[in-house]
């Protein structure tokens, strides 16, 4: 079950594997280590029982406990996690994803990472019945202030005016590429503050003129981080700023059919100042 959109174990009926999947979790939600005593009242079992799911996990690799007597998650589960997460990149996983908006939506969509100042394009996809030609390439990239992608993501790295100002500093000045483009400090900080707020953000032909767009950040890698964007850009002359906030109930429940629903939000609200 879940409760204010936090898992809820009924830990007491754990029995058998369903416990030692409980216990790895523990493991997981306790970096810096766990002890029997605190696993065991998790899963509100008897050490014993603790103690017997620990120790199917350290045989397997799985869990490891270090001279101190504290449990952690063993290095070979960890091989095994991030050989899976070089082997199978961000953008393939989002592969199926992007096809499914871009079809439904008849529109181009896109999936960009934050790399310093920039927002580079790892996968694009367009739709079957393609009308017009988006200038974006694989591989390359553009300011991230005046792209939906980039501010996406800028908006969970400059939390407050000051990370905004620090970011204008090191990769501006904020250069007018359209009449639309976010062109100061204060019109980027409040661009972010409303995107938070939100939950997404608009390109409103900022970077393209003619070009407009509506980006959601994903936590694929991290929980707190967004580890890159997606987005789905439209023809201005076809497509009204309230087409493109009407979308977005769709995107996210597109994005939990395909990656599940965790992906689409960090577990507390950032707030700039």
């Amino acid at each position: 079950m879940e409760t204010d959109g936090k898992r809820v174990v009924e830990a007491s009926a754990l029995t058998g594997s369903a416990r030692v999947l409980a216990v790895l979790r523990h493991l997981a939600e306790h970096p810096a280590g766990t002890r029997l005593g605190e696993v065991a009242a998790a899963l509100d079992a008897p050490k014993s029982s603790a103690h017997r799911a620990l120790g199917a996990l350290v045989q397997a690799g799985f869990a490891r406990q270090d001279a101190q007597g504290a449990y952690h998650l063993g290095f070979d589960l960890l091989r095994l996690v991030f050989g899976y997460h070089e082997a199978r990149a961000p953008s393939l996983t989002v592969g199926p994803l992007l096809r499914r908006l871009a079809d439904e939506t008849g529109e181009t969509t896109h999936y960009g990472v934050l790399v310093d100042g920039n927002i580079v394009y790892q996968a694009k996809v367009s739709p079957s019945r393609q009308t017009f030609q988006m200038s974006s390439v694989i591989g390359g990239s553009n300011p991230a202030y005046r792209t939906g992608l980039g501010k996406a993501l800028l908006m969970y790295e400059l939390t407050d005016r000051t990370e905004v100002d620090q970011y204008v500093a090191e990769y501006g000045p904020l250069e007018a590429r359209t009449p639309h483009t976010l062109r100061t400090p204060d019109a980027l900080h409040d661009a972010l503050a409303e995107g938070r707020s939100n939950g997404y953000m608009l390109d409103m032909q900022e970077n393209d003129l003619g070009i407009v767009c509506v980006a959601l950040p994903l936590f694929l890698d991290s929980p707190t981080r967004p580890t890159g964007a997606i987005s789905i850009s439209a023809v201005v002359s076809r497509t009204t700023p309230q087409d493109l906030v009407s979308w977005v109930p769709r995107i996210r429940e597109i994005v939990t059919e395909e990656l599940g629903g965790a992906v689409l939000h960090a577990p507390e609200p950032v707030t700039g100042g």
